[in-house]
């Protein structure tokens, strides 16, 4: 892996094995430095072996460093303007969607208030009727 190479925490995850997590989980259970101290050398292990390289220098080049969990950019200026944008627009539907949602739930508070006025002045007319028969 170069530099441009971002991290992908799935596809590093990926590179233990089952007996490690166990042991990580475990150690942390125990003795928690245990565990961390498991899981610092498993992680310094696959950097040795470059399943995930921080670039060289780590001074001026680590603000060049990705790291892509799913949020961040593509390296491309364009792409990532244009998502910035329909992300923007959706947001703006989202909230469209919220007040419509809001304005609905007061319309059927106030029907069912309505319908609730009514049935009782509905009983409350029976009752008349069969209090003063």
């Amino acid at each position: 892996m170069n530099a441009t190479t971002t991290f992908n925490a799935s596809e590093l995850l990926r590179r233990f094995k089952t007996w490690e997590i166990v042991a990580i989980v475990a150690g942390l259970v125990v003795f928690w430095p245990i565990g961390v101290a498991f899981l610092v050398w498993k992680l310094w292990k696959l950097k040795d072996e470059g399943a995930w390289d921080f670039p060289a220098g780590l001074g001026g080049g680590l603000d060049r460093a990705r790291f892509d969990l799913g949020v961040g950019g593509t390296g491309n200026a364009a792409f990532d303007a244009y998502k910035r944008e329909q992300l923007a627009r959706l947001e703006e539907e989202r909230r469209k969607l919220e007040d419509e949602q809001r304005a609905f739930a007061r319309f059927l508070d106030e029907l069912k208030r309505t319908r609730d006025r009514e049935t009782f002045d509905r009983f409350m007319a029976e009752r008349r009727k069969t209090d003063g028969a």
